[in-house]
């Protein structure tokens, strides 16, 4: 059983919480601090701050918050993967020095593990989030910076690939029959129906050997079944 760690916000809570439903083949954890950015992981990492959410299927293990130092060197992990805040994740200048800082600690602490890149995706057309001034209100402008920088940092830093949720949510938006959400509960985090599920199973599809009939509590599913088609096609 593969053993996978998120090391993100909330974004990688959308994208992990059907994924060992989805894919029970599975060891998922992640580890959360909303809104959290690369250069916020430096500091929580360099000052061993326990800041986390320790999550399991999105719900938190335990009553305290934990340290990224502590759980990173606590399993022998098999994946680990890092990704930028939303609103900054078209924005490589924000990227550096501290992409390099967070990398370096995971192969320092968890030499075994490989280091995968979580691509986000771009807000909901009607978006009210502030980062959203960012990318001109432009959805499109905003991913085509988001897919610009994920490959960008796959490539200099050697990542071991990259989760495409992203491209994914994209994809689906341009094809689906619109539902008015544009994937979205609230213009930026994922629904709860179809935009958690088309995350997770993008990265199901990379991780997995063993893809289940999981469908997530009130989503229709033959729109789950269009959903992995469509993703299953990219």
């Amino acid at each position: 059983m593969l053993k996978i760690l998120g090391l993100g916000n909330s974004f990688s809570w959308d994208a992990t919480t059907y994924l060992d439903r989805i894919a029970d083949d599975l060891y998922v954890r992640n580890l959360h601090i909303g809104g959290c950015s690369l250069e916020m992981h430096v500091d929580k990492i360099q000052n061993k701050k326990a800041w986390y959410e320790y999550q399991a299927q999105g719900v938190k293990i335990g009553e305290k918050t934990v340290s990224a130092n502590d759980i990173i060197a606590s399993e022998d992990w098999d994946y680990i993967t890092v990704q930028q805040v939303s609103h900054y994740s078209g924005m490589y200048e924000t990227y550096e020095p501290y992409l390099t800082e967070v990398l370096d600690f995971i192969r320092k602490t968890c030499p075994g593990a490989k280091i995968v890149w979580h691509q986000t995706w771009s807000y909901a057309k009607d978006s009210t989030h502030g980062g959203f001034a960012n990318y001109n209100h432009d959805q499109e402008l905003m991913w085509s910076k988001i897919e610009e920088c994920s490959h960008r940092a796959v490539r200099e830093h050697n990542l071991d690939g990259i989760l495409e949720a992203g491209k994914a949510i994209q994809t689906l938006r341009r094809t689906l029959e619109p539902d008015g959400t544009d994937f979205c509960r609230d213009g930026f985090h994922l629904s709860y129906d179809y935009g958690r599920y088309a995350a997770a199973y993008v990265w199901a599809k990379y991780f997995s050997q063993s893809i289940t009939d999981f469908v997530p509590a009130g989503a229709d599913p033959a729109r789950i079944a269009e959903i992995r088609r469509i993703i299953d096609s990219l």
